[in-house]
């Protein structure tokens, strides 16, 4: 897995005044893009890679710019990111590529997300940087099927329930020995069941296996389907990681001969 850091340069606050017909103007903050250097993807490697502007990667990232009150007062891609004139005040930016729900479609993908601290845009501080990092903030369970299991179950499937957004579980059939079937679910519940019917060695018996189990932000989980045979201008600075916690293999066994 690639260990990401996208970088995104702070925007320039400049003060302008709005003259009305009162004595005191209001105080405006201009927001704008303005990259110091090249934004950079570095990789385990540490080699760097340029990331443009325009390059599909960064033009997925959409950036919001919220009051204190929680008002959305912009939103945009990166790449279309548009200087903007905020009044002075407390704001916070927000940065994800792609929303809980889209990370759970289909058999659902990785979601990188984001928050800056408070930032405040004032007379004495009209230059702000509010740097957002953004962190792999859904689990990765993935199902195998042992060598075991081959030839020896009808039906075998694993069903997998669970997430924010989504309806439907998740079913996985018998895949070939060695092939990984990777799904993503939001910090959640997930339930999981195994069944199937074993037909070997002159048995033929349904067999059930449910279990429920915590899903954390960066959870890796590893479901090893076996059979024991032996026994049976507030512009963020925007860092990105995805890499995710270790691997953690959950071995669940059929005991035919129970």
């Amino acid at each position: 897995m690639k260990n990401k850091i996208l970088t995104i340069a702070a925007l320039s606050l400049l003060t302008v005044a709005c003259t009305k017909k009162v004595d005191t103007p209001d105080m405006y903050g201009e927001l704008s893009v303005t990259l110091s250097g090249e934004p950079t993807v570095e990789v385990v490697s540490k080699a760097a890679e340029t990331l443009e502007p325009t390059d599909p990667e960064a033009a997925g990232y959409m950036v919001r710019i919220y009051d204190s009150a929680e008002v959305l007062k912009y939103e945009s891609s990166y790449s279309d990111f548009e200087a903007q004139k905020l009044l002075l005040g407390d704001y916070y930016v927000t940065a994800e590529d792609c929303s809980e729900a889209a990370a759970e479609e289909g058999k659902g993908k990785m979601r990188l997300y984001g928050r800056s601290d408070k930032v405040s845009l004032t007379a004495d501080a009209l230059f702000q940087t509010a740097t957002v990092n953004c962190n792999v903030v859904n689990a990765k369970v993935s199902v195998q099927f042992d060598e075991s299991v081959k030839n020896r179950f009808t039906g075998l499937q694993v069903s997998l329930s669970g997430g924010t957004t989504r309806e439907k579980p998740i079913v996985i059939t018998e895949t070939e020995t060695g092939v990984v079937t990777e799904t993503w679910f939001n910090p959640s519940q997930l339930t999981y069941t195994i069944s199937g019917t074993f037909s070997a060695n002159g048995i033929n018996k349904a067999v059930e296996i449910t279990k429920t189990r915590t899903l954390q932000a960066k959870d890796n989980l590893l479901l090893m389907v076996k059979v024991n045979l032996d026994n049976g201008q507030l512009m963020p600075s925007l860092k990105v990681d995805t890499q995710i916690n270790d691997l953690t293999e959950v071995p669940e066994e059929f005991n035919p001969y129970l």
